[in-house]
């Protein structure tokens, strides 16, 4: 069985209707049994490889179908839906070109936000048993749901959007697509520090569960020693007082601003404080990656004389003949570009079809390569904690580089 796309709108109210009978019917087949000869890999042993003429793919993402009226007639689809189907449409997009290079794989898709068969149903009703391969764009609460499954199953589940690690602390099965916001930390620390070893570091967090993290991953970097000049400044409330931040200052040597605000609106308030000093101070300023949420970064007055930094898991080139490809077929099915989610669904399939097809499942020992990249450059590895592996993820980052609304990165 082969995933099929109708070559006209998704709006059409016929294609809903394919898409809710093609979710709703699917047929797994019987699960294969597994060698028990074993692998071993770091401190875990994985199953002997199995490798089979055609592998089962179970796509879970987002699509809401339960909540339009299938009825009416259709003339646009409503937003909230737009993420799930732009990830399922890079998915279908990656399995035709699979497709057309000879390659044999059953895709099973699913709507988690199913009324009828949500992903606790779904779980219980043994029809993720026999896939190879389980993708999914799902939320925080149905991440840990689908990793302990694939856990006790022994079946690799990939999470293609979130970062969350779905609370696991021992799971050789579940692989993070999207870096962890640590790994954020740990690219902008190693940038700071290899960099502008002599500057003054200032730290900025409201008092926030997630931003006093940021700052404890920074302050607790195994791997990067904290800045000889660093201080933090924890905000009591949304507003920044630039006297605060002078005041840590020490005018003899530059300065390095770390924003560990997650909120873009307020990321972009604080620049625009910063802004009014940062030539006499010579300040730089590091975000975080909601940063790239903030559109006018790219304007050339916005913030002048102050260069900003991020860290993003992915670029989309638009000029790339990878990225051509795939905006292009976007367009011929829906008329428009593709979000960025589009490209995460086709790279997540494209890639780990590809181990699959090479090693067989699992594949996990080989999941430290990246030839089959199609646009991102995966760094997947194991993440440990005192010796024992927690789960994969990728680490590779882009830091990106805005000055005077001139875009560099590396």
């Amino acid at each position: 069985m082969f995933t099929f796309v109708p070559n006209h709108f998704l709006m059409h109210k016929a294609y809903i209707y394919f898409l809710l009978f093609f979710i709703s019917t699917q047929a797994i087949a019987q699960s294969s049994t597994k060698d028990a000869a074993q692998t071993e890999t770091k401190d875990f042993i994985y199953p002997k490889p199995v490798r089979k003429a055609k592998y089962n793919i179970a796509i879970l993402t987002p699509l809401y179908l339960d909540s339009v009226d299938l009825e009416k007639n259709l003339t646009h689809i409503p937003k909230f839906m737009m993420p799930g189907i732009d990830f399922y449409e890079g998915v279908c997009i990656a399995a035709d070109t699979l497709n057309s290079q000879g390659f044999k794989l059953n895709i099973y898709v699913y709507d988690s936000k199913s009324n009828y068969i949500d992903i606790k149903n779904l779980i219980a009703s043994d029809k993720l048993d026999s896939m190879d391969v389980i993708i999914g764009n799902a939320s925080v609460s149905d991440l840990k749901l689908v990793a302990d499954f694939a856990k006790k199953k022994q079946i690799n589940f990939i999470s293609a959007v979130s970062p969350a690690d779905a609370g696991q602390t021992y799971n050789p099965y579940f692989t993070i697509l999207q870096p962890r916001l640590s790994s954020h930390i740990e690219k902008i620390h190693k940038n700071i520090i290899s960099r502008y070893p002599e500057d003054n570091v200032v730290f900025i967090t409201r008092n926030l569960t997630a931003e006093k993290n940021a700052l404890s991953y920074f302050k607790n970097d195994l791997l990067n020693a904290t800045p000889s000049r660093f201080t933090e400044l924890e905000l009591k409330g949304d507003e920044l007082n630039i006297n605060d931040i002078v005041g840590k200052i020490d005018t003899n040597y530059n300065t390095t601003i770390v924003l560990g605000i997650l909120d873009p609106s307020i990321t972009y308030n604080y620049l625009k404080t910063l802004s009014t000093v940062a030539m006499r101070y010579h300040l730089k300023v590091y975000c975080m990656p909601t940063t790239e949420a903030i559109k006018s970064i790219s304007k050339v007055d916005e913030f002048p004389g102050m260069p900003i930094y991020y860290t993003s898991s992915y670029i989309i080139d638009k000029v790339t003949p990878a990225s051509q490809y795939i905006t292009n077929a976007y367009k011929r099915k829906m008329g428009s570009l593709p979000s960025d989610v589009v490209y995460k669904g086709f790279e997540s399939l494209y890639f780990f079809y590809n181990l699959l097809k090479k090693y067989g499942t699992p594949f996990n020992t080989h999941l430290s390569e990246s030839a089959y990249a199609f646009i991102t450059p995966y760094k997947i590895v194991p993440i440990k904690e005192k010796g024992s592996m927690k789960f994969y993820e990728n680490k590779f980052l882009y830091l990106i580089k805005y000055e005077d609304g001139i875009m560099l990165y590396e």
